[in-house]
């Protein structure tokens, strides 16, 4: 009697089940449905520095080297590392282009920057740049538990820049902790939203063409404090010392709309939203015993048009400002 009670539960589910999916296909006509974001060349196309990574999604090319660029043996950004690399303080600067030093030579990024100032009062400590131009958070994860798990750098101090690009991919209407990392959600849910209407208004919406604007997308946010979150725990585990540096803007080089991909932000709720993400990163710092390391290019100061080449990447007398500013509390 049972089974056949369960039969029958199953035979409604899978009944109702049918007719959501055949109210779904007449309410979300093809004409309603957008394309699915998935593109997992966008990171590498045009890059000769970047190559794709099964695990990082992508990665700097060591020992690559052009006119601006250069990569080290080890795959770092920056010359090769000091025959006494191994007896030298060591500072980790993780994070995407903003560390990594968008459109400035190899000695104007601000980590490079940072090692000149701090050596003015100790000659022994050594700034390594791990930024890679369009990492999230995820990808700033997982490149940091690789770099420990190595153990060969083996940092006294680990500093974390991170927040635009989990900020840019928070548009995307099939979001997805993948997308931070291949930029394409996994095979399974792209499966089902191409042929599940119900699946699809489930998931993106009933009607995804029309105009989005200023959507905040709280799975985005959450898991990018949740990240950090998993820094701090990782730099602990391995009795590091964290950091986190403040975000470089400038409010003056940003239109008053940006469409980076499915939403439309406002400057205004651009700059809204990146200070939530701030706020929590403050609050997740506090709660941890961690520093945050401001300086005069950050949130704080929206207005510095002249020290920066776009709306995010400084020019170099930026990140000299930014690292001398930022040398002041680090040790």
């Amino acid at each position: 009697m049972t089974k056949k009670i369960v039969s029958i539960n199953i035979l409604i589910f899978i009944l109702l089940l049918g007719a959501m999916e055949g109210i779904s296909r007449l309410i979300i006509t093809p004409d309603k449905k957008s394309s699915l974001f998935s593109d997992e060349e966008l990171r590498t196309r045009g890059r000769s520095f970047i190559k794709k990574d099964e695990s990082l999604g992508f990665r700097l090319i060591a020992n690559h080297k052009d006119k601006r660029y250069s990569i080290n043996s080890e795959g770092f950004r920056g010359e090769e590392f000091p025959t006494d690399f191994n007896s030298r303080f060591k500072i980790l600067a993780l994070g995407e282009s903003t560390t990594f030093g968008w459109d400035v030579k190899d000695d104007e990024s601000y980590p490079y920057y940072l090692m000149q100032e701090l050596q003015k009062n100790r000659k022994d400590i050594y700034v390594i740049n791990g930024g890679v131009p369009s990492y999230t958070s995820a990808q700033t994860l997982l490149y940091m538990r690789e770099i420990l798990k190595k153990d060969k750098i083996q940092p006294d101090i680990i500093l974390i820049n991170i927040l635009w690009n989990d900020i840019w991919y928070s548009s995307i209407s099939n979001w997805h902790p993948n997308i931070l990392i291949h930029q394409t959600t996994p095979k399974w849910l792209s499966f089902l939203t191409q042929h599940s209407r119900l699946f699809y208004a489930l998931t993106i919406g009933a009607d995804s063409k029309k105009a989005k604007k200023d959507i905040f997308n709280q799975k985005a946010y959450s898991y990018y404090i949740d990240n950090l979150k998993e820094m701090i725990t990782l730099a602990k585990k391995h009795n590091i010392k964290i950091a986190f540096v403040e975000p470089p803007f400038d409010a003056d080089h940003m239109s008053e709309n940006l469409d980076e991909f499915q939403v439309t932000y406002s400057k205004s709720f651009l700059i809204e939203t990146a200070k939530r993400y701030r706020k929590s990163m403050h609050q997740l710092a506090k709660d941890n015993g961690i520093t945050v390391l401001n300086h005069s290019l950050s949130l704080d100061h929206l207005h510095q048009k002249q020290l920066f080449l776009d709306a995010l990447h400084p020019t170099p007398k930026g990140n000299k400002i930014m690292a001398k500013d930022i040398s002041n509390d680090i040790l």
